[in-house]
């Protein structure tokens, strides 16, 4: 395939760095090769153990500091378009990578940035910052040449930027985990520890607070009728993250003395990872804020083609094409009575958890990596074709 050109991501995050953004851009990275574009990985230094080439671990500190090593890498590869995968907490929470667009513009030949928004939430800037700290998400996007949103919701509040709505695209994550295929359930099962009679109900992801895994044990403890095992896919929290850790040890604290007995994986690799979720009777996943197509343990869970109950979206945001009652199965948030209520029908009935594994197989072809591939090289030829039409 003809070379299309040359993207240098920056992310805060890489494998094997443990996280979600980190698992995304691989993915991706992964997908483009197909399109005939060249890519190339700025990143942290944690992430020197890569062995790929193309993956750059220069950065020691997100500071101010950083911007040379995007310089650098610039140079370096010869990219003629950056990439930021935006997620605050994994650039340490520091403005450098909001003002990037406008910093390469005082430097060197002008690149076109584009930017991904995993998040909109704001960096620190300084004490009583207040609404300036707000006003960082806005310069980077009205900075950048293309912004994509991941989700409805963070689509929706883009747009009330002024210039940035002609300029965002919507394109859903895809999952960080293989398709399963055929799925041994019982050897899976027995290697997870779930002994015959009981019913395993699953969580994948990392244990932070917005994950609302304190309720889902709300929920299973309630649970008389069936003998539940929960089983945690994962678990642990993301290299980047240090605000959830008073958290993630009071919750492992309560999982210790529950009357639920749990399983907890660690990181699995992925493909162990897929058949797991796959094997399991339920996966539960009780988003505090709402589920949303950000939630790539949601996406995750659907394509590996489990039956997932989740959290109703908040106002704004959508599931599209997941169907609540077809594909997944929808609770209000922080509703623990609705959330137990719903475990135990499903639990005694089979045929509807069937039903919902072939439609959540159906719908998760819309989170197809070659499609979001295909879509992100739509966007760079739109970048660089208008660059050359202005330059």
């Amino acid at each position: 395939m003809s070379q299309r050109g040359r993207v240098l991501f920056v992310t805060g995050e890489y494998p094997p760095m443990r996280g979600g953004v980190g698992d995304y851009t691989a993915r991706l990275v992964a997908a483009l090769d197909e399109t005939g574009w060249q890519t190339s990985i700025l990143t942290a230094a944690a992430a020197r153990d890569n062995d790929d080439p193309r993956v750059l671990p220069w950065v020691t500190r997100w500071d101010w500091t950083a911007r040379r090593a995007v310089r650098r890498a610039i140079e370096a590869t010869g990219a003629n378009l950056v990439h930021i995968q935006y997620q605050t907490g994994a650039f340490a929470m520091h403005p450098v990578i909001n003002l990037l667009p406008m910093l390469l513009r005082r430097v060197g030949p002008r690149v076109p940035v584009a930017v991904t928004f995993h998040d909109l939430r704001v960096p620190y800037l300084f004490p009583k910052a207040g609404r300036v700290r707000q006003w960082a998400n806005r310069l980077l996007a009205t900075s950048a040449d293309a912004v994509i949103a991941t989700n409805a919701l963070d689509r929706n509040l883009l747009y009330c930027w002024p210039r940035v709505a002609e300029q965002t695209v919507l394109i859903p994550i895809g999952s960080n985990l293989p398709d399963p295929g055929h799925v041994d359930a019982g050897a899976v099962r027995a290697r997870l520890g779930i002994a015959e009679g009981e019913c395993a109900v699953g969580f994948f992801g990392f244990l932070t607070r917005d994950k609302g895994v304190d309720l889902l044990l709300d929920a299973l403890e309630r649970q008389s009728e069936h003998r539940v095992r929960l089983v945690i896919v994962g678990g642990g929290l993301g290299d980047t993250d240090a605000a959830n850790a008073d958290y993630h040890r009071t919750l492992r604290e309560r999982l210790a003395r529950s009357s639920v007995p749990s399983t907890v994986t660690g990181h699995l690799e992925p493909r162990a990872a897929a058949e797991a979720l796959a094997a399991l009777d339920l996966v539960v996943l009780p988003f505090c804020q709402g589920a949303s197509l950000r939630n790539g343990t949601l996406i995750a869970a659907v394509r590996a083609g489990a039956p997932v109950v989740t959290t109703v979206p908040a106002p704004g945001d959508a599931l599209d094409p997941l169907v609540g009652g077809e594909s997944v199965w929808l609770v209000p948030p922080g509703d623990v009575g609705a959330l137990t209520h719903a475990v135990a029908s499903l639990l005694r009935d089979a045929s509807m958890r069937a039903r919902m594994r072939q439609e959540a197989r159906a719908a998760s072809a819309a989170f197809d990596w070659s499609r979001i591939a295909a879509r992100h090289a739509s966007v760079y030829e739109s970048v660089l074709g208008k660059r050359a039409g202005t330059g």
